[in-house]
């Protein structure tokens, strides 16, 4: 018998797509109810919960347990509470994360306060120029005077446009400032104001005084795609690219002096499954080669030997982007090629892996049939409107219904892998612990005498979730940082 059931997740697993899942909404849906609000007892949240008076606080708390209680009645009726996606995934999972979040995550002050000064410095910097190029001061901010001095003043060419005027947001500008440097020193200057107010500033007023750690909450019943997601902080948005963004990951540290920070990622995960769901004889073969997939792309779309990293980013988006149906239109705006190139590369991808093609067609075939689409591991995907007569909207729907097994089936197996993790901390009474997912990646703060043991069982178990000849494969980093983990 399972320890934890949440009815919210079995309202979420029929409906990832819904917004604002709730028990009052539940309520008002299924048993025509009106709950009463938290804005009706608290007087518009302008007196704390412990404020309420004793009756109405009771009535309150009462009335939560009570349709809780009505919607477990109605899905122990309905059968769904043995549902295996709710029974072996999202109802276990509520384990794992109670004890991620309850392990919460240090941070390094100093080094965020370094960073801070830093950041502060290259946007006085940033401004300065820019000032110095327009020949004027104005309000960098202000869309408006951003837009005058660009294109009145400097009588720069002008794109989107808006309501009120052409557009100044950053894809204009990166264009733009392939033809003038301003436009290239306000990209930077937002880029540099984003991370120190956006990041910076943020995980400071976070970090708890007495701890010096930060407590971010999980959410399973929150995004369309089921992965899960973070608040307060969001993890998730911890930004990735190796530059001052990636210094912020240099702050998240270990417990202990002798701790490790340790990280497992898996790698090139939505190919691989490409790969096993499709049985291209081609992409099979690369995997089970032990091949660089993307190098291996890169090659039949250019054929020479040396790869440049402009190239390999190119083979990466083609091999990324086909998965997910994107049409030659969109590859060209991901890579900055022309339609024409985008088509080609799109063509050549298929003429080396015909069967993921003919696996495309017929998992749209299958769902224009049946009207879902399901994972590896049982989760269904329900698309009503794939027979639409309106082409665009059939176009869509045949986009979501060819990258919801996959995208969905990547999700499913880091939920797996989270929990078959921590049944094994747990039953080997390890004092290492999971401390972060984010994306793909898994990490953990671990103790010194422990780290032998978990460099070689968490990537066997990370790697087994499927059984099948072509292995996911997992990377593994450690230092005593986030960021120098990689």
């Amino acid at each position: 018998m399972a320890k934890f059931y949440d009815t919210l997740l079995w309202e979420y697993i029929k409906n990832p797509w819904v917004k604002g899942l709730s028990l009052d909404d539940i309520a008002s849906k299924e048993f025509d109810y009106k709950m009463i609000s938290y804005d009706e007892v608290s007087e518009k949240q302008t007196k704390n919960f412990t404020e309420v008076d004793l009756v109405t606080a009771s009535k309150y708390s009462a009335e939560d347990v009570y349709i809780t209680n009505l919607i477990y009645q109605k899905q122990l009726k309905e059968w769904v509470v043995d549902n295996k996606v709710l029974k072996n995934i999202e109802n276990p999972l509520i384990e794992v994360l109670r004890d991620i979040e309850i392990n919460w995550v240090k941070i390094d002050q100093n080094k965020l306060k370094q960073i801070w000064v830093f950041l502060e410095k290259e946007i006085i910097n940033q401004e300065k120029i820019i000032f110095e190029i327009a020949w004027e001061e104005f309000n960098l901010k202000s869309p408006k005077q951003v837009w005058e001095i660009l294109f009145d003043k400097l009588q720069l060419p002008q794109g989107k446009k808006t309501k009120t005027w052409y557009s100044v947001d950053n894809e204009v500008l990166e264009y733009l400032a392939l033809e003038h440097p301003i436009a290239k020193h306000i990209v930077l200057y937002r880029w540099y104001f984003k991370i120190l107010s956006t990041y910076v500033e943020w995980l400071l007023k976070l970090v708890d005084k007495d701890t010096k750690k930060i407590h971010t909450s999980y959410n399973q019943a929150v995004t369309t795609t089921w992965r899960l997601s973070s608040t307060s902080p969001n993890l998730q948005n911890i930004p990735t690219w190796k530059d001052v963004y990636w210094s912020i990951r240099e702050a998240f540290i270990p417990y202990k002096e002798n701790d490790l920070i340790v990280s497992f990622d898996y790698s090139q995960i939505e190919v691989r499954l490409l790969a096993i769901m499709s049985w291209d004889e081609n992409l099979t073969w690369s995997f089970l080669q032990n091949l660089d997939i993307h190098k291996m792309t890169w090659y039949f779309l250019f054929w020479k030997d040396d790869i440049t990293s402009e190239e390999r980013k190119i083979a990466k988006a083609v091999n990324f982007w086909v998965i997910y149906w994107i049409s030659p239109f969109w590859l060209s705006k991901m890579i900055w090629i022309s339609q024409k190139q985008a088509k080609e590369y799109i063509d050549k991808f298929y003429e080396k892996y015909p069967k993921v093609k003919d696996f495309f067609s017929k998992t749209i075939e299958f769902c224009e049939k049946n009207l879902y689409v399901e994972t590896l591991f049982w989760r269904k995907r329900f698309i009503d409107w794939i027979n639409d007569r309106n082409a665009i909207i059939k176009k869509a729907k045949e986009r979501e219904a060819i990258n919801m097994p996959i995208q969905w089936t990547s999700a499913d197996i880091i939920k797996i892998a989270m929990i078959k993790i921590n049944d094994f901390l747990i039953k080997n009474d390890l004092k290492s612990c999971m401390i972060m997912q984010v994306h793909d990646e898994l990490v953990f703060n671990v103790v010194e005498n422990e780290f032998e043991i978990i460099k070689k069982e968490i990537p066997l178990i990370m790697e087994n979730i499927i059984d099948d000849k072509i292995k996911l494969k997992v990377d593994m980093w450690f230092w005593k940082n986030w960021g120098e983990c990689k």
